[in-house]
């Protein structure tokens, strides 16, 4: 039977998937951002385009942070588990692994579940930019750019992650490999 410790340190490995998905869909609008602040500067004048801009620098730095807590929380996590289970006597983590990949699966069917009405959102906004001639349709456009590349990669993932998901499980447990595969040689 599995321990807490090993539910917990396997769930760690899955938000630290998940963050690094996350981070990543984070970066699409950022990038639209800088493009429209950078290319387009008479969005804007002066001072507030320049403070505009600094701010725009704040927001790379929040993909790039949560990427880099998922990728620890993937790889590692060791610490914070040991911090978590302090006070509790040694458990085998020989299920982990299996635990991973049961838990990737679940995350694979939340992104999936996640994009579904975002997706249905893009087609009814693609749908109407098509077929409007006089209204305004910029900000449907604007939301159609902003949005697709991510929720392509959430469901991507999602189908991937429910499928496989064998490289986030190389990633997590490397160790494992190595030492499985000194086993079977």
């Amino acid at each position: 039977m599995l321990q807490p410790k090993s539910f917990f340190h396997a769930s760690l490995k899955i938000i630290g998937v998940l963050t690094i998905i996350w981070s990543l869909t984070q970066l699409v609008p950022v990038i639209s951002q800088f493009y429209s602040v950078y290319n387009q500067p008479e969005l804007m004048r002066g001072t507030d385009l320049t403070y505009f801009r600094f701010s725009l620098i704040f927001q790379v730095i929040y993909p790039i942070l949560l990427f880099a807590i998922g990728f620890s929380l993937l790889k590692g996590g060791n610490a914070m588990v040991e911090w978590a289970y302090s006070d509790s006597d040694g458990e085998s983590d020989n299920n982990i692994g299996v635990l991973f990949i049961l838990f990737m699966k679940i995350a694979g069917l939340v992104l999936i579940i996640i994009a579904i009405p975002k997706a249905f959102q893009i087609i009814s906004n693609v749908l109407f930019v098509s077929s409007a001639n006089t209204v305004n349709t910029s900000n449907q456009v604007m939301f159609i750019v902003q949005n697709l590349v991510s929720t392509i990669i959430n469901l991507l993932l999602g189908l991937y992650l429910l499928r496989s998901g064998k490289i986030f499980y190389r990633l997590g447990f490397a160790k494992q490999n190595e030492e499985d595969d000194r086993f079977s040689n």
